[in-house]
């Protein structure tokens, strides 16, 4: 049976002594080789057959024309052609060598569509200096991102998702629970959600679910809001460990007339405050109006007075039953993280991160107004701070102003991983977006 080229190829190493891995790479560039030998001494043959015809013509016309060079002609530029192709031969098999050996055997893009792709990918960087802008998992909706453990989860509406190390994926909650934040610091396995339980906007309880397994643990949030008086979570970070629950939320407080009645016994279906009196429409008796400063306690009359209250709370628990409350300045909800296995505060003047606990003071660049966030990374101190009304990151790429793949500005920011990759959660004047890639 006659060898194929792979068999002659083995066969020549062996009797050389060569000791080279016959990886498809090598097998390929032999191939190119031998076809390329192939093609020239093709044409080579050729060339012999029309130089012999020359030679022919050029013996006649020596013959003829006395004086020309008998060593000279057709010959010599055979030879020349014949060394010159042999030095080319050698080139290609050294360079095929030294590039078989280094180039993987998978195809690879070609240089042309990689430039194309590099400016594709530089053209979506635009403005964020290195950083590119990660697609919601639900394109075009408004997304609120929250760092939680080793990664990121986004909030759609109602709906919750946590970003794996290349796609986003739905978060399974409890059933009847307006989920209001969420802790993933020990994996899903161990799920910890807060949220509101019930549908009636009057009666319905803020309280922490924690999954073990397939079980879920509930405990309660308790209401220190009057009757009357009911709150509108806008964001929240929950942090619960073996030890302790830690609810931070920002909330607005408003009076609800209809919860005011029902507290009371009303049974009304629509109440509104108007000049001080309460107009309802009551199921039985219709159309009553009731003097508000008689029905209400002060807190209720004071904040019709005054309108709506925005406010910041800490709730810590060590027990169940024993909540303590704290009233924090600023409209910014406060950042949570597991320090020693302590939930420690973000304030200013420390940032907190899972594990890490920085002072502002210590890490802050020398010309900057604020340091907003930093977050200790394999190769230094990524930071976020404010200068000329600008928000800067520095990092192990150097300073770069902060600005959305829009070009719009941003005003605050948060720096994370997702799982070995920092990123950025940051802030503009359209809503928070989320980059990564920069370092």
């Amino acid at each position: 049976m006659p060898m194929g080229l792979d068999d002659e190829v083995r066969k020549h190493l062996r009797d050389t002594g060569e000791q080279v891995a016959l990886t498809p790479g090598i097998l390929d560039a032999v191939r190119v080789r031998a076809a390329t030998r192939l093609r020239r001494r093709r044409r080579l043959l050729t060339g012999l057959g029309f130089l012999a015809g020359v030679a022919l013509v050029g013996g006649s016309l020596a013959v003829i024309l006395p004086g020309s060079n008998e060593n000279s002609g057709p010959l010599d530029l055979l030879v020349q052609q014949e060394a010159l192709e042999k030095t080319q031969d050698l080139v290609v098999e050294s360079s095929d060598v030294s590039e078989t050996s280094l180039d993987p055997s998978y195809e690879t893009i070609p240089a042309a569509a990689e430039e194309s792709l590099n400016e594709s990918e530089e053209a979506q960087s635009i403005g964020t200096a290195h950083w590119v802008e990660l697609e919601g998992p639900v394109v075009g909706a408004t997304t609120e991102y929250v760092y939680s453990g080793d990664t990121v989860v986004a909030r759609v509406g109602a709906e919750w998702f946590v970003r794996d190390e290349s796609s986003w994926r739905q978060i399974e909650m409890p059933d009847s629970m307006d989920v209001i934040a969420v802790d993933l610091g020990v994996g899903e396995d161990y799920l910890r959600v807060a949220g509101w339980v019930g549908e009636d906007r009057c009666s319905r309880e803020l309280a922490i679910k924690v999954k073990t397994g397939v079980e879920w643990q509930d405990v309660a949030v308790p209401n220190q809001l009057p009757a009357g008086l009911v709150s509108s979570i806008t964001s929240a970070r929950l942090r619960v460990t073996d030890h302790e629950r830690v609810l931070s939320r920002i909330e607005q407080i408003d009076v609800d007339p209809l919860c005011l009645l029902q507290s009371l016994g009303v049974d009304a279906v629509e109440a509104e405050i108007e000049d001080g009196m309460i107009y309802a429409t009551d199921r039985k008796a219709g159309r009553v109006v009731y003097a508000l400063d008689q029905l209400a306690p002060p807190e209720v009359t004071e904040l019709v007075a005054s309108g709506p209250l925005l406010r910041s709370l800490l709730l810590r628990s060590t027990d169940e039953n024993k909540w303590s409350t704290t009233t924090l300045a600023g409209l910014k909800v406060t950042e949570l993280g597991v320090v020693d296995g302590l939930v420690m505060v973000e304030d200013p003047e420390y940032t907190v991160h899972d594990g890490q606990r920085l002072k502002r003071s210590e890490v802050i660049p020398p010309d900057a107004r604020l340091l907003i966030d930093a977050f200790v990374t394999p190769s230094g101190t990524s930071m976020l701070y404010a200068r000329d009304g600008k928000v800067w990151h520095q990092g192990n790429l150097g300073e770069r102003e902060i600005r959305s793949a829009s070009d719009q500005p941003v005003i605050w920011g948060r720096i994370g991983r997702i799982f070995a990759e920092v990123s950025i959660v940051a802030e503009t004047q359209q809503g928070q977006i989320l980059l990564v890639g920069g370092g």
